[in-house]
């Protein structure tokens, strides 16, 4: 095993549940804004399922993914997910693409109802993350109280990081 920074994982995985509780509070996609913000929400859940799941591989010297795909397929293999959250995580990831390429012409409807359908795995994903963290590491003490966005909070107010 190499090194695992644990201390990114988890600001990745915090990242992850604030975006999913602030999905989860809005009701409507319909405006541009809104549909801007369905976005980015989608295009950071999918950067921090692939951000964490290369470093968990790179950590645990897991096989070397050759694709997106293989990211969550190696998680899979290495008992890290469960392999119906991995099939989720991949229809998920697979919007990546029309995200960052064909951004111009995003289909909302589509990345909104396919969002909706995978978010059980979105998650879950962070709990299984640290729960093979904990079973292969042991557990941490803590970790701090920052939030993923440094010192603003997601709802824009100011924290104090000290």
């Amino acid at each position: 095993m190499y090194f695992v920074d644990r201390n990114k994982l988890e600001e990745r995985l915090r990242c992850m549940e604030q975006l999913m509780v602030h999905y989860k509070a809005q009701r409507h996609w319909d405006g541009a804004l809104e549909r801007l913000a369905l976005e980015r929400i989608a295009h950071v859940l999918i950067e921090a399922v692939l951000d964490v799941g290369n470093a968990m591989i790179d950590g645990f010297i897991m096989r070397d993914p050759g694709s997106y795909n293989d990211i969550i397929d190696i998680l899979t293999d290495e008992q890290v997910i469960s392999a119906e959250d991995g099939e989720r995580l991949k229809a998920f990831i697979a919007h990546r693409k029309a995200l960052v390429q064909n951004y111009t012409n995003v289909d909302h409807a589509k990345l909104l109802a396919n969002l909706n359908e995978q978010l059980p795995a979105l998650e879950a994903y962070p709990k299984a993350v640290r729960h093979y963290l904990e079973s292969e590491l042991g557990s941490v003490s803590a970790f701090g109280n920052e939030s993923a966005f440094g010192s603003e909070s997601m709802d824009g107010k100011e924290t104090d990081n000290r």
